[in-house]
């Protein structure tokens, strides 16, 4: 869709929009997207979900200046559009630009594909799986199913679009759209990441530093690939635009994915400082941190105002140790040390913190059934995570970990031992470490993780979210690259002689400064090029500017 609309706010408002997944495309994006996919003026031109036809009327205009004649009656133009209003509004818009084209209402993903269309163009909708109804469900199935891409239900409908729009290439044809930057990270993109580099002869790629579309924070890139069923891609032509005005004249690289299916996030770093880091994993200085332990989420509530309590509360409500458990308390900026010690937590508790879960361990005391009904009384029962367990009060709690994992980071991941043994909710995850690794190791790891080749590696496995920050789901931690086991015991002197300055560093939110204590000893015991930390490390930088640069884009309202 094209940004801004024709309709009325009343006979479609932006919440109807949101409901369907129409986020307008900024008209500079459909000019370019149009301008890349028509070479002739002839060609046979495809937007599905249309909105009202800025990508056709911009593939209008390329086709009457390839063709250099005064029309574009060579091109044929046709656009699925699921809003009958909307697609009526594209037709009016096609026909006053003195543009025939076929705007047919109607689900694309319900169409039966034929191979017939030189390229298909176009801004799919990004509505979240859980919202779609059994037919679309259906459907999806189908896509999947024809098209051997696996199709998560974790995933967003532009996904299946794109398998669905390939079906309508002919040989050689062209695929142009606008997606979110989920294609280049998430994991269960994976699939489709891996069907494009196979099925298309060259894939390009257009990034923006700025934010680009005024009404989400998404952040997009456009994917041009070319050459449908006529070769495999090896390598993406990476173009790099600050924003749309850097359209005509991006930078631009080669970038090699690293194996099947595997995130393209490493667009963003260098060449020299991925090597480095391969470097590092290939010597075994390095390895996921999944070699490390276990990782997993943190207890989820359904309600953390009523389960999670402060002394003060607890004693108020008379609750007992059986009625309550020790808790880390909610967020991670206290867990950015090295770790969480039964005096941490004797302090959060002074202040005021919530530092225990409500979660009687048998027969409730009378307290606790007093808490309980004022819990039913408050609607607390009825919420949706309380009343999808029995009894609702009983949280499920995973065991005690043995160390806490930040994973909405601003820097950087942080790990956090658990020396208070206290409970962990989702605002962290849980690291529980492999037997045979030695306790004067484990204890190390924090500080040990804290170094430039972990952070280039946080940003290329994890995520950018809203607000700039960077997001790690607990697959995505254990591919975290950290110091080996091996290495860590091999320098663990070193590492204890700079523990009390990283410890300061990190009171005063230094991070760059604890980040450099510990590259100082890792460059030392590994062997490595000075040269090949300081590109990590740099990289890092630019990653995490990057995602800052991003959070300060303003957000329109319609």
């Amino acid at each position: 869709m094209a940004f801004g609309s024709t309709l009325a706010a009343a006979s479609d408002p932006h919440a109807a929009r949101k409901a369907r997944g129409a986020f307008f495309t900024p008209p500079e994006i459909a000019r370019f997207i149009a301008s890349w996919a028509v070479r002739r003026g002839d060609e046979r031109i495809l937007e599905p979900a249309c909105g009202e036809a800025e990508f056709l009327v911009e593939a209008a205009r390329c086709a009457r200046e390839r063709a250099a004649g005064p029309s574009a009656e060579g091109v044929a133009l046709v656009g699925y559009e699921l809003h009958e209003s909307t697609a009526s509004a594209a037709r009016d818009r096609l026909a006053a630009e003195g543009v025939r084209c076929s705007i047919l209402a109607g689900d694309f993903l319900g169409i039966e594909p034929q191979a017939a269309f030189d390229a298909v163009i176009g801004n799919p909708p990004y509505v979240r799986f859980q919202s779609l109804g059994g037919r679309q469900r259906e459907a999806v199935s189908r896509i999947s199913r024809q098209s051997g891409v696996a199709v998560s239900a974790l995933t967003s409908l532009w996904m299946p679009f794109v398998l669905h729009a390939t079906a309508f290439l002919t040989q050689g044809g062209r695929l142009g759209m606008v997606l979110p930057a989920e294609l280049l990270a998430v994991n269960y993109a994976a699939p489709l990441r891996q069907f494009l580099m196979d099925s298309f002869a060259a894939v390009q790629l257009v990034t923006f530093e700025e934010s680009v579309f005024p009404e989400v924070q998404e952040e997009v890139v456009l994917l041009l690939a070319d050459g449908w069923q006529r070769g495999s891609s090896k390598a993406i032509t990476w173009h790099q635009c600050n924003g749309l005005d850097d359209l005509a004249s991006p930078r631009v690289a080669s970038y090699r994915p690293h194996g099947a299916g595997r995130r393209w996030s490493g667009l963003f770093a260098s060449r020299e400082s991925l090597q480095s880091l391969e470097w590092l994993g290939a010597q075994g200085a390095f390895a996921p941190l999944g070699q490390w332990g276990r990782i997993a989420l943190g207890a989820v509530t359904g309600r953390n105002g009523y389960f999670v309590l402060s002394e003060k509360e607890a004693r108020r409500w008379g609750l007992g140790a059986g009625d309550v458990t020790p808790l880390c308390p909610p967020g991670s900026k206290h867990l950015r040390r090295l770790s969480y010690t039964a005096d941490d937590h004797r302090l959060a508790r002074l202040d005021g913190r919530g530092v225990y879960l409500f979660r009687p361990q048998g027969e409730p005391s009378e307290a606790a059934r007093r808490y309980i009904e004022q819990g039913e009384r408050d609607g607390v029962a009825a919420a949706y995570k309380c009343r999808t367990r029995s009894p609702w009060w009983r949280v499920p709690l995973p065991a005690v970990p043995d160390a806490f994992i930040t994973y909405m980071n601003a820097y950087g991941p942080n790990i956090c031992t658990n020396e208070a043994s206290v409970a962990l909710l989702n605002s962290c995850h849980g690291l529980y470490f492999h037997e045979g690794i030695e306790d004067g190791v484990r204890e190390l790891l924090p500080l040990a993780c804290l170094n430039s080749a972990t952070m280039l590696g946080a940003e290329v496995v994890g995520r950018a979210y809203g607000g700039g920050m960077l997001k790690l789901e607990p697959r995505e931690a254990a591919l975290l690259p950290v110091p080996a086991p091996s290495l860590v015991a091999a320098c663990a002197g070193e590492l204890r002689a700079v523990r009390p300055y990283v410890e300061r560093a990190l009171e005063k939110r230094d991070f760059d400064a604890a980040v450099t204590l510990v590259d100082a000893v890792l460059i030392a015991r590994t062997g490595a090029d000075e040269a090949g930390y300081a590109q990590m490390k740099s990289c890092a930088t630019l990653m995490r500017l990057r995602r800052k640069k991003r959070s300060k884009a303003k957000k329109v309202t319609p």
